[in-house]
């Protein structure tokens, strides 16, 4: 969960990532300084000597291990799965559609480079590594044409006149450059550790059972996890271990969660209780993605394979799916699989990063940014150059494999659980997509329409939102307020009950027009806000100042 700005979870964000990163380095000054100060006595003190000891372990652990493991995730990635002409149009297209300037959106995917810096030949790079993931060399003729014709359409539609050439404006193409990355001490696996068999401890006696990967994984992922030694089950699936709490009730469907970018599971395991204890959760676990040293992450679609073996082994036959944040990008590939897409009765997607990937805020604010505020750094030091982590966004995802649109989602109910001071995502853009079918009806009346979303939602719409202008991201699950009401939606999608074919209530997958809007019936009192909300413009206002490049 991110912290709300203020000075004392500052200084606490930035003491946590100085503090640990640099531990080791902090030992070593203080042997210089006890050595300079007290001599001899000084540093041959116990309490000294084990300061010393641990520092030593420190720097080893820094050269003998980080060092080469992150040369060895500078590695290239695995290939994106094989598109037809006639798809990567339609990807373009759909690109087009929905960018609210696409000047702006060139430059940002240039790192805010002026456009004067952007030249034909700098586009259709970005466009190789977008569409093939390939550097513009690697292409065929055939294929360099074919990026010709974009740039065509997207020059039209921008209004601009690419000159010939390259210039010196440099794209984002995270499978071709550099993994960035921060170094993670021997404390930081500790705590790690700690959190990872509390939460086994709690879930535990909350009812969920762990089904482990093979035992001899045991070694393949540090820090040491004991339940792949004592956990009594195995996973159907040798790739992805998952806890599982039985299904009981007769008349709701179970919950398939998969978590965001961060601890893993350890950060939901307070929510996770919070779901009606009849209802069965299967909690899957993404290792890679949770601050653990392991193996690389697997393709969409063995992940796919492994959630419809797990799904067999529970029997589970017809489902909600549960995602955050980095689990959003899990949906695409579940609902093309031919066995799980068709279980998938209903979607609850917070903090959607999957929906308008192809916006540059994701890639930029997880992969470029330099944290200023509390929640950017509490992303940057955290999830985003965790080397795991860095190199799973880097290495390991292509945004066409995963990208949400509208269409994607039809034929099942969706909402889409958005905060608008989100520093990950562009929340307005992607709570006005989903509520009116536009990324640009974002006018201070739109978005407190938006506001509204979160008390009237009904749960009967094929896509809904829930809205919350106020909020960062991660804390709409995570807030114990917040997360009571996003059970409580949870439990009215699993309800069968309330399914759409037994109720009266109109599709919604048409986009909200202008007009409907206004004329709509009387909203019901607005949620209280913090008393603060009422002294000062609403947080989706500054949006703009968390996106601008750091000077």
């Amino acid at each position: 969960m991110l912290l709300d700005h203020n000075p004392w979870t500052y200084a606490a964000v930035v003491g946590m990532k100085y503090g640990v990163t640099y531990i080791g380095l902090w030992c070593l000054v203080y042997f210089f300084f006890v050595a300079f100060a007290f001599g001899l006595p000084g540093i041959s003190h116990p309490v000294s000597i084990a300061i010393e000891a641990y520092g030593l372990i420190e720097i080893l652990w820094y050269f003998l291990w980080f060092l080469p493991f992150k040369a060895r995730l500078q590695r290239p990635g695995m290939p994106m799965a094989a598109t037809t002409r006639a798809q990567r149009r339609k990807l373009v297209a759909n690109i087009l559609k929905n960018v609210p300037d696409v000047r702006l959106f060139v430059r940002k995917w240039f790192c805010y480079a002026h456009i004067d810096q952007i030249y034909r030949d700098n586009v259709k790079d970005w466009l190789a590594w977008a569409l093939f993931a390939k550097d513009s060399k690697e292409l065929s003729q055939d294929e360099w044409d074919e990026l010709d014709e974009y740039v065509d359409e997207a020059a039209e539609k921008a209004g601009l006149e690419l000159p010939p050439g390259r210039a010196d404006g440099k794209p984002m193409r995270l499978n071709l450059e550099p993994v960035e990355m921060y170094h993670r001490p021997l404390l930081w696996y500790f705590f790690m550790s700690f959190t990872e068999v509390a939460c086994w401890a709690f879930l535990a006696a909350k009812g969920f059972k762990f089904y482990r990967q093979p035992r001899k994984t045991f070694f393949s992922i540090f820090p040491l996890r004991p339940m792949t030694l004592l956990a009594p089950t195995a996973s159907a699936s040798k790739k992805f271990s998952y806890y599982c709490r039985p299904h009981k009730s007769k008349t709701h469907r179970p919950v398939l969660f998969v978590h965001g970018i961060g601890i893993g599971v350890p950060t939901y395991m307070t929510w996770l209780p919070s779901i009606p204890k009849d209802i069965g959760v299967v909690a899957i676990e993404i290792i890679n993605a949770s601050n653990r040293i392991c193996p690389e992450g697997v393709r969409p679609s063995v992940f796919a394979r492994a959630v419809a073996q797990i799904l067999r082994q529970q029997a589970i036959d017809d489902f909600v799916f549960v995602s955050h944040s980095y689990g959003t990008f899990m949906a695409r590939p579940l609902l093309e699989h031919p066995e799980v897409g068709p279980k998938m009765n209903s979607m609850m997607l917070c903090d959607p990063v999957a929906i308008l990937m192809h916006l540059p805020n994701v890639a930029y604010n997880i992969t470029r940014r330099v944290g200023v505020t509390t929640p950017e750094i509490e992303i940057d030091f955290g999830a985003g150059r965790d080397p795991m982590i860095a190199h799973t966004v880097c290495r390991r995802l292509h945004w066409p494999e995963h990208i949400l649109f509208r269409e994607d989602m039809a034929g099942r109910r969706t909402t889409a659980v958005v905060a608008g001071r989100d520093c990950v995502l562009d929340g307005p853009a992607v709570a006005s997509y989903m509520y009116y079918g536009k990324v640009d009806q974002t006018s201070y009346a739109d978005l407190e329409e938006l506001g509204k979303t979160w008390d009237t939602w009904t749960g009967r719409g094929d896509i809904e939102l829930m809205y919350l202008p106020d909020r960062d991201h991660g804390q709409s699950l995570l807030l114990p307020k917040l997360a009571k009401r996003i059970c409580q939606a949870i439990e009215t999608y699993c309800d069968m009950s309330k399914d759409p074919a037994t109720t009266s209530s109109p599709s919604t997958l048409e986009p909200k027009s202008e007009t409907a809007t206004t004329a709509a019936p009387p909203r019901p009192p607005a949620r209280p806000r913090s008393p603060a909300a009422g002294t000062r413009r609403p947080g989706y206002l500054w949006r703009t100042s968390r996106t601008a490049p750091r000077r």
